[in-house]
């Protein structure tokens, strides 16, 4: 068995019996366990509170939307930065921002990071003149 499933597996028993534990103290009432479970509980990241990465949340977005994404990437002659641009296709215009970083990960995410913070201006601004 894999160390990190055996760890898992490790914390998730000690969770059980604190539970158990809690619940016997109690006299059986769940509402206890769950008054001590939930505070500790409710940091880990769930669905609603996970962040996504820059460039994975503007191609979900540009594919709930319809719009067309390209991403062009380049080095500087020295190979020590990566360069990337990035293309939204809108319906009336396109969008294009440029990262820079020592990797190809981080210039998509500055790039795209970019994007984001302009299509939500151009939403915005979209919804100001549909109301």
């Amino acid at each position: 068995m894999p160390l990190f499933l055996f760890q898992t597996q490790a914390l998730g028993d000690l969770v059980e019996s604190i539970a158990g534990a809690i619940l016997i103290d109690t006299k059986l009432d769940l509402d206890q366990v769950w008054k001590v479970f939930n505070p500790l509980l409710s940091p880990i990241v769930t669905p609603e509170k996970l962040e996504l990465p820059p460039l994975r949340e503007l191609m979900q977005l540009s594919d709930s939307l319809g719009y067309f994404v390209k991403v062009k990437v380049s080095h500087d002659k020295k190979g020590t930065m990566e360069h990337v641009e990035i293309r939204v296709q809108l319906p009336n215009e396109r969008l294009v921002r440029e990262g820079k970083g020592p990797n190809k990960k981080s210039a998509k995410g500055d790039a795209a990071f970019q994007l984001l913070k302009d299509l939500e201006v151009c939403c915005s601004l979209l919804n100001v003149f549909w109301t």
